[in-house]
């Protein structure tokens, strides 16, 4: 029930955007309040040893790729120079392991996206530039497939999980007239079936301010 609830949240905060727009036009004379959408393109990094874990269940000769390419999606409203709330989508790629041995190969490959909702805290600089950070909730999805080939004998397996958990961040901020740009650093605690599942993720973003 709670997962659907972020879920709703920040969909209805991204499908809002627009008409945010329309009820709220930019201010030129007060440009720290107001709505805001944008966008991210960065790199995720899963802090869990995939191929660890695969050795530990006797697989042979395990390799894996513990990062990918990301993306997020954002919508927010600033209140005035300090303080915002946003919500937003994110995925954060495929993560895999391989495993081979004479006669035999074994994939697997996690993949994870989510909807977030958070509050934001930013300390202005000077010149439109400012630092900020993040505390949020990340409503997510997770899918496990795993396939083996045995000579000519083949299986798979694709199991699924989902939660709501805890992730903060740190950024640098910089508003020209109304675009946004945006470096930032944010790390999902995610815990499914008891391990635990870190994502750090890396984006570079860009923005538009009503």
């Amino acid at each position: 029930m709670m997962k659907r609830l972020f879920a709703t949240a920040a969909l209805a905060s991204l499908v809002a955007g627009p008409a945010f727009a329309q009820n709220y036009p930019y201010n030129q004379y007060n440009p720290d309040e107001g709505p805001y959408i944008g966008v991210g393109l960065g790199n995720a990094e899963l802090d869990f040893d995939m191929e660890g874990y695969y050795e530990s269940l006797g697989y042979p000769n395990v390799s894996s790729d513990d990062s990918d390419t990301a993306y997020k999606l954002f919508a927010g409203y600033q209140f005035n120079p300090n303080f915002a709330i946003e919500a937003g989508y994110a995925n954060f790629g495929e993560f895999s392991a391989n495993s081979s041995a004479p006669g035999y190969s074994g994939r697997a490959k996690l993949s994870v996206e989510g909807f977030t909702a958070g509050l934001v805290g930013k300390l202005p600089i000077q010149n439109g530039f400012s630092v900020y950070g993040k505390l949020g909730m990340i409503a997510w999805d997770a899918e496990l497939d795993e396939s083996e080939d045995y000579y000519e004998q083949s299986g798979s397996l694709t199991t699924s999980d989902d939660g709501t958990d805890p992730f903060y961040g740190i950024g640098a901020e910089y508003v020209v007239n109304q675009a946004v740009m945006r470096l930032e650093y944010e790390r999902y605690d995610i815990e499914s079936d008891g391990e635990g599942l870190e994502i750090d993720l890396v984006t570079a973003g860009i923005g538009y301010r009503f």
